[in-house]
């Protein structure tokens, strides 16, 4: 199989553009790739740099639930979406923050629970074209003795999010019926469905 270390002699990064740097790094790139035949493709591409983040399932087995949260998401709501999305519990990771201790720490500010026995599903980009924030997404577990407090973020982040609880089988339903918007979500609950097939039966 061939990755993207096999052949780094074809591709050069040029000049280099910041255009913006607060919250986000946004950065113009110039990308030099050697074709087939010889000749050499420039071309400037936009790059969006936030970081990298993580994100969480936590599972009740024997209940058969799943934590979730609720929250306002600005693009659906530029672009006439449902702008109150439902999501896994995420965040942003601290600059060489070990992956599994922030989303520990998401889950106790965002879900007011204590997640356990965290089961790795994938690193992945979401947006690979122009975004530069690589995701690594967990299964985890939960019982209601390991809940700490009500969640819903940290105020002086600007966070208001609604903390749910649903059903493995309404999980699903919802996966079908498209009503998940959100990849990330998307992604673990398929990996659920894979790994535990019988909390939707």
């Amino acid at each position: 199989m061939t990755t993207s270390h096999d052949m780094p002699a074809r591709v050069e990064i040029g000049g280099r553009k910041t255009l913006h740097d607060g919250f986000i790094h946004l950065e113009s790139v110039e990308i030099r790739e050697r074709m087939a035949d010889g000749s050499v493709h420039t071309a400037w591409r936009e790059i969006h740099d936030h970081g990298h983040g993580v994100g969480v399932l936590p599972v009740d087995a024997e209940r058969r639930t799943v934590l979730l949260v609720r929250q306002l998401r600005y693009p659906a709501l530029l672009l006439g979406d449902a702008p109150f999305l439902v999501e896994v519990c995420a965040g942003l990771r601290e600059e060489d923050e070990d992956p599994a201790a922030c989303t520990l720490r998401e889950a106790e500010e965002e879900l007011g629970y204590r997640v356990h026995d965290l089961d790795p599903v994938c690193e992945a980009y979401m947006s690979p074209g122009s975004v530069t924030e690589r995701l690594n997404l967990y299964l985890g577990t939960y019982s209601p003795a390991d809940r700490l407090g009500a969640g819903g973020g940290l105020v002086h982040e600007g966070e208001h999010i609604e903390v749910l609880e649903w059903s493995c089988a309404e999980l699903g339903e919802a996966l079908r019926a498209g009503k998940l918007r959100d990849g990330k979500t998307v992604i673990l609950t398929l990996a659920l469905m894979v790994r535990r097939p019988e909390l939707f039966a």
